[in-house]
């Protein structure tokens, strides 16, 4: 199985379904940009540039969209903040 590296080191895991324990990473979407939100309602997204401001965002509050398409997740879920792994930093 080959990963994708994601610089900012954001990953969630699938909590449930068939697909329970397979990695999730920041969702890029058509436009190259990574969507974050406070509901599940589109009027709310936010659209994010780069990936390297995606931890101010969840640190807000915000949900971030993600999806893992090497595993044949292709439909990027909204993931809240809680459940999203964030990098160690020393």
């Amino acid at each position: 199985m080959t990963f994708i590296r994601h610089s900012s080191g954001l990953h969630a895991f699938v909590s449930r379904g068939a697909n329970t324990g397979t990695l999730l990473f920041p969702h890029r979407h058509g436009d190259g940009q990574f969507v974050v939100s406070p509901t599940r309602f589109e009027k709310d997204y936010e659209r994010v540039p780069k990936e390297s401001e995606l931890l101010a965002w969840l640190e807000r509050g915000y949900s971030l969209r993600m999806s893992n398409p090497e595993a044949g997740i292709t439909g990027p879920s909204l993931i809240a903040p809680a459940n999203i792994y964030r990098p160690i930093v020393p």
